[in-house]
């Protein structure tokens, strides 16, 4: 995961920068995809959130795993209300993100979104990317 988000930082719930490098270096990865307008994203947020939890809390520290949010909101007060709200401690791409916007975020009719992953075929990062389906409309 660093291949993709090194030399970029991630921010946490209370609105601080981190070193994407720096925090999720010999990590496996979660992105987490999700949109507080979303209900299956605010259904799924509070169990990830206790998985998470119980996970770093059993693990040696550093805890060998991280998840990432990667934010559909419409907003970064949005954004940052979801977090604030249902998140537990984990990092998220910065709402203006670029490689938010540019590359990493696409949206697609019945999913919240959907990973467009550059990922070189060499790469020894462990990726997992959740997506929730929406609703139909």
């Amino acid at each position: 995961m660093v291949d993709i988000l090194g030399g970029r930082h991630l921010v946490t719930c209370k609105g601080a920068a981190v070193e994407a490098e720096a925090a999720l270096q010999n990590k496996v990865v979660a992105l987490y995809f999700a949109a507080a307008r979303c209900a299956p994203s605010r259904d799924f947020t509070p169990l990830l959130c206790d998985f998470y939890t119980a996970l770093v809390a059993e693990a040696r520290r550093p805890a060998p795993f991280e998840v990432v949010f990667v934010s559909a909101d419409g907003s970064s007060q949005e954004m940052l209300d979801f977090m604030r709200e249902l998140h537990g401690a984990w990092l998220a791409l910065p709402f203006h993100d670029p490689y938010r916007q540019a590359r990493v975020l696409h949206h697609h009719p019945g999913w919240s979104a959907v990973l467009w992953s550059q990922l070189p075929a060499t790469s020894n990062s462990w990726v997992q990317a959740i997506l929730l389906p929406q609703p139909p409309k």
